[in-house]
């Protein structure tokens, strides 16, 4: 997801480092929110004395109980202590990545000019 959205944007904003920092905050933002429901669920099923037995029942008894914002009760909290983390985490992955990248054209480019020399000098 951080990928396509950083490809979408123009070619001078997409190696800068708060480029990648805000399309991992996004990224996360949108992970967290889609995968938060079947979180809150399976909390739900682990509880003692639940009348829970299937996913599916767990998601109508929530819903039917607390609305669909129940599938969502303690998002917040979760979204503070988790996004920070995911965010840093994707970009010191994306910074990396381009390091290495940079130091294996740098690699590169010191191999074929000694290549050249061992060639004109044997």
């Amino acid at each position: 997801m951080g990928n396509r959205l950083k490809k979408s944007l123009p070619e001078k904003y997409q190696k800068r480092t708060e480029t990648s920092l805000v399309t991992a905050v996004l990224s996360a933002s949108l992970a967290t929110l889609t995968c938060y429901p079947l979180d809150t669920v399976r909390r739900q099923m682990q509880l003692k004395g639940t009348p829970y037995k299937t996913v599916l029942d767990a998601i109508s008894g929530i819903v039917a109980q607390d609305g669909v914002i129940g599938l969502y009760r303690g998002f917040v909290p979760n979204a503070l202590k988790n996004l920070p983390n995911s965010s840093i985490r994707l970009t010191t992955y994306d910074i990396v990545k381009r390091l290495i990248a940079a130091s294996e054209k740098e690699f590169q480019t010191i191999a074929d000019e000694n290549r050249n020399k061992l060639k004109k000098h044997p």
